[in-house]
């Protein structure tokens, strides 16, 4: 049974692992939509700055902030890349306690949340 008690232990430390990672991943997709609108719209106001031959000193600040957004992008998706491997690990971790243990089990403090989930007074 303590074998059985540190593998559960062990799997909702995974879990909640898996919890971070995925949360991380997401909010790098969030800033990487961010970013990549922010280039596209920087694009639009370059093209139409090269119609304007009065404007080369804007156009010039434009593209200065085209490469700066380029290389926000760049580091932005390279932080993802690494996010996505470790959500990636962390789920073949999981599915391992779960092949152990034959379940995953649920953490305490979401555990109340889903015994609860019928008593609002909504429903």
């Amino acid at each position: 049974m303590s074998e059985n008690s540190d593998l559960e232990k062990r799997a909702v430390e995974a879990l909640l692992h898996y919890r971070e990672a995925l949360a991380r991943v997401e909010a790098l997709e969030k800033e990487e939509a961010t970013a990549h609108q922010a280039l596209v719209e920087l694009r639009s106001r370059i093209e139409k700055s090269t119609s304007d031959p009065a404007a080369s000193i804007a156009r010039s600040n434009l593209l200065g902030a085209g490469h700066e957004a380029i290389s926000r992008l760049h580091n932005i998706r390279l932080a993802m890349s690494e996010a996505t491997a470790e959500l990636k690990s962390a789920f073949t971790i999981l599915a391992a306690f779960d092949d152990a243990l034959g379940y995953l089990p649920v953490p305490e403090a979401i555990d109340s949340n889903v015994k609860d989930a019928g008593d609002s007074p909504e429903e």
